[in-house]
């Protein structure tokens, strides 16, 4: 079982269900299903598509894999770049905002509406088991989010926010330093991330800021959007 695969799928399986969606196992890989997140992401060796096609009955969705899926009637979509790193110290950011962890939901979930676009953010994950949150803010103002998702030795940095008027001040930066000593200080050994892959004029700025916490390249993970 591919392990930073399986942190991830794991702490997605709880943003959805304790943000009201469903999320089970089928043919190898968790699938789920909310209103504004559908993907399956396969976790084992064997990907078995009929199951996941069943499960999902006609439902939009994405699959996560780099298994050739065209066969099936989907089609590719926009690849994500995992990433991965060891527990060496975090880079010192240097920026103006200052980071805290919080259990403060209303207010995480208010960074994720505005710098998502979304009305309606999954709840439920802030304060949960495993979970740990951040907020950078200026003065008082929440200005960007980001979530650390712990499983024993290997950990799972995601859900990264910032709202349109405080981009580019670092933010992003500085909470992927928190989340790394974070991680360290509980025992952490292996990190993985994931953002979109490189595409000419399409900006990367998450992406070199990844590169720049000491993550390195670990897989390209292409994404497949389904027939229906």
């Amino acid at each position: 079982m591919n392990e930073l695969e399986r942190v991830e799928a794991q702490a997605f399986r709880d943003i959805v269900t304790l943000g009201g969606g469903r999320a089970e196992m089928v043919g190898g890989a968790l699938c789920m299903l909310h209103p504004l997140f559908s993907q399956a992401l396969p976790v084992g060796n064997e990907l078995d598509v009929e199951a996941v096609l069943r499960w999902y009955d006609g439902a939009k969705h994405t699959v996560a894999t780099p298994s050739d899926l065209s066969a099936h009637g989907y089609t590719p979509g926009y690849a994500l770049m995992k990433f991965e790193r060891d527990n060496a110290p975090a880079p010192v950011v240097d920026t103006a905002l200052r980071i805290e962890e919080t259990r403060d939901e209303a207010t995480f979930l208010r960074v994720c509406a505005e710098g998502m676009g979304l009305t309606d953010p999954p709840g439920g994950f802030v304060g949960a088991p495993g979970f740990r949150c951040f907020i950078a803010r200026d003065d008082d103002e929440p200005a960007a989010c980001a979530a650390l998702y712990q499983d024993g030795d290997i950990a799972w940095l995601g859900i990264a926010v910032t709202r349109p008027d405080f981009r580019g001040r670092g933010g992003q930066r500085a909470l992927l330093s928190a989340r790394i000593e974070a991680a360290r200080e509980t025992g952490a050994h292996r990190l993985t991330t994931e953002t979109g892959e490189r595409v000419p004029g399409k900006p990367d700025q998450s992406y070199r800021n990844i590169l720049r916490a000491g993550f390195r390249e670990a897989y390209l993970r292409p994404t497949w959007q389904s027939p229906r």
